[in-house]
């Protein structure tokens, strides 16, 4: 069957929740690309002040994921989604009427705690719909939908921006808004199966909350080891269009050929990554993708040696190679995480994990420019050091997790 050679789960009655993730992805690739524009355009901020309000939300909102495992252990992750996706819904109707500093950083900051919180409640309501066994495929269709959504959006964004102006950049806001919308409107719709786990709350308030999570060493060593591949996961977005323009002076055009081909290939290849991950070893995929990584970041170090004439082949050779360890990275590493967590805690340990992303988007954008700004080389250099060390790191952990986690348990079958 043509599902079971792409890799896509059964759906069933949980179509609804595909549904949301695509139009959620869709709308935020309308608004991610020109959000510093937009504040700058219809807010009338300078790009300084709209770049340091949207950083400072975001630090802000870095403990957030603590808080929302706290809340969906006691709530459920299907109610934590339609609470953010309507906050967000807010918080984008509100950025209609940011004119100043201040009211960027309180309306970004509500959409980034909600942000921070509906990525948390994602991986563990995925966890419900799926149980043990299915979710890999899941994690697989969910990343890709949301390349899918990102790069589409993205692509109709820049038209509709170029035509309209400033009532374009408003439109991208409303229409982000709605998507959120929509998509609370479907999640809403979603029954949830029973596979058989222990009620959550009667559960949690006796497992010593995030004291547990802590105490879990072989987690918190996996969860530090992801702030790794977070930077590296980041780089596409702040450093390489940077990299691209600014150093190889290359043409705008070509950053954006560059990102559009990374979304390509992860919507397209995403699922039938993971249908061949099935039977192996988690860690050894983590492990794979790191020297991927540490490969690629190596060959931009060395893209200032290159002719003009050799240098847009290899940025696109480089670009698939980086695809290629972000591929097998979110291929597994969601399903790792909550087949590491007990069913009683699962969205303390995934909020503690996403700490690692929070972290990791806060810290990329600086880190990169500091180390840009001494030497052009030295940012892939040290990314490519760090993701040995991570490579390493994930190899001293794999007999210290729990056995459900390294290997998958028996593929759902469609």
């Amino acid at each position: 069957m043509l599902p079971e050679h792409l890799g896509l789960p059964h759906l069933g009655s949980a179509r609804p929740f595909a549904f949301a993730l695509a139009i959620d992805a869709f709308g935020s690739g309308l608004f991610l690309p020109f959000s510093l524009l937009y504040f700058h355009q219809v807010g009338g901020l300078s790009l300084t002040q709209a770049g340091l309000g949207l950083s400072i939300a975001m630090l802000m909102a870095v403990p957030a994921p603590l808080l929302a495992g706290v809340l969906i252990d006691r709530s459920s992750p299907k109610r934590i989604m339609l609470l953010t996706n309507t906050a967000r819904v807010a918080g984008f109707l509100g950025f209609l009427f940011v004119h100043d500093l201040w009211a960027l950083i309180a309306v970004a900051l509500l959409v980034a705690v909600s942000d921070r919180l509906f990525w948390v409640a994602h991986p563990a309501l995925v966890a419900e719909l799926a149980g043990s066994g299915g979710r890999d495929r899941w994690f697989g269709l969910t990343t890709a939908l949301r390349c899918a959504g990102l790069g589409a959006g993205g692509l109709l964004a820049g038209l509709v921006v170029s035509d309209l102006e400033t009532l374009g950049y408003q439109s991208l806001a409303i229409a982000n808004a709605i998507s959120y919308a929509v998509a609370a409107l479907l999640i809403s719709r979603l029954q949830i199966p029973s596979h058989g786990q222990i009620p959550l709350a009667v559960s949690v308030s006796r497992q010593g909350g995030l004291k547990a999570v802590l105490a879990d060493r072989s987690f918190c060593g996996l969860v530090a080891i992801n702030l790794l591949f977070g930077i590296a996961r980041t780089v596409i977005l702040v450093g390489l269009p940077v990299f691209t323009v600014q150093v190889l002076e290359a043409p705008a055009w070509m950053a954006g050929a560059l990102y559009a081909t990374y979304t390509v290939i992860i919507a397209l290849g995403q699922t039938s990554v993971v249908r061949r991950l099935e039977g192996h070893r988690r860690t050894r995929a983590l492990m794979f993708a790191a020297v991927l990584w540490a490969m690629s970041f190596l060959l931009l170090a060395s893209a200032s040696l290159l002719p003009p004439v050799l240098l847009v082949g290899f940025l696109f050779v480089v670009t698939g190679l980086y695809t290629a360890a972000v591929v097998l990275h979110a291929g597994v590493i969601d399903a790792l995480v909550v087949e590491a967590a007990p069913d009683r805690l699962r969205a303390r340990y995934v909020g503690v994990y996403h700490l690692s992303w929070a972290v990791a988007n806060a810290m990329a954008p600086g880190l990169f420019s500091i180390l840009l700004s001494w030497q052009p080389a030295l940012p892939w250099i040290a990314l490519a050091l760090l993701l040995l060390l991570a490579a390493v790191g994930v190899w001293m952990l794999e007999a210290r997790l729990v056995e459900v986690a390294v290997r998958p348990t028996a593929r759902m079958r469609c």
